[in-house]
């Protein structure tokens, strides 16, 4: 049911910027919503029907070619996105809420990020040109992303025509931050931070860690270069908010070692995920 409510609410946001930001400032957007403004300015249509239309046709395929798995988790953003964009559209109440042209390119693509990333989490799929992207890499073997990147430079290009330069600059802004944004909501709350230690105190450092710091440790076997001796290496994987008293634990044990410190985006397995849950909370 979570995973339902942030899909809605991704959407909810996502129809929210365009409609209140991205057009209401005739700046450029990428993807479905973009070829509706193409749609809207030379045949005069409701971007809301046409992106409908789109969505309902790319769904099809998707249905047809990738299968129902997929089209199950476009199936609520093909529908609903529509209905959102026309309900923000027509409320004269959330129009012109910025003034300022660039500020509202940056807070759409903050918002327009956010809203896809918290689809993405949640198992779903915004549609759209993806579909087509899919389809392409089946059976044509071209990358995803390649495809991708070139149907929204392609979007952008045909609004170039009608639109200034300045309105093409606010809308690359928009679509640079909307790709951010989503990436960085992907990896929310995963981060993790990767230690590595070298020191003749090893097994000191090692209890420190499992019993102070309560995190897992990975005894590595290593050889000294300039010596040549054999010896141990701790590694451990934390959360960022435990690093300083880590830090500052193996520096009273021994405040020569040897500390490499490096991010990683995600941890899974046992004793991350399942032993330690809390731990990483």
């Amino acid at each position: 049911m979570k995973k339902v409510v942030n899909i809605i609410l991704g959407n909810v946001m996502i129809a929210f910027a365009i409609s209140t930001l991205v057009l209401q400032h005739n700046i450029i957007a990428g993807g479905v919503s973009g070829i509706g403004s193409v749609i809207e300015h030379y045949l005069h249509l409701p971007i809301s029907l046409t992106v409908g239309i789109i969505n309902i046709v790319l769904f099809l395929m998707g249905l047809l070619f990738i299968g129902k798995e997929f089209a199950m988790k476009t199936l609520l953003s093909t529908f609903l996105f529509p209905v959102l964009l026309d309900f923000f559209n027509q409320q004269t109440m959330f129009h012109n809420l910025l003034s300022d042209t660039f500020l509202s390119s940056v807070l759409g693509g903050v918002i327009i990020g956010y809203g896809v990333g918290l689809i993405l989490k949640s198992g779903g799929s915004t549609g759209g040109f993806d579909i087509v992207a899919l389809l392409i890499e089946r059976y044509c073997h071209v990358p995803v992303s390649l495809t991708f990147n070139l149907i929204d430079i392609t979007i952008l290009l045909l609004q170039c025509l009608f639109h200034n330069f300045d309105q093409v600059i606010y809308g690359i802004v928009t679509v640079m931050l909307t790709a951010y944004i989503m990436n960085h909501t992907l990896m929310s709350g995963k981060a993790l931070a990767q230690i590595v230690i070298m020191s003749d105190q090893y097994q000191q450092i090692q209890q420190v860690i499992l019993e102070k710091i309560n995190a897992g440790v990975t005894m590595l076997h290593g050889t000294k270069g300039y010596t040549d001796q054999d010896t141990k290496v701790v590694l451990s994987v934390i959360p960022y908010r435990k690093l300083p008293m880590m830090k500052e634990m193996i520096k009273e044990v021994d405040d020569k070692a040897f500390v490499i410190v490096s991010k990683i985006e995600e941890v899974g397995g046992n004793g991350f995920t399942r032993d330690l849950r809390d731990n990483f909370g």
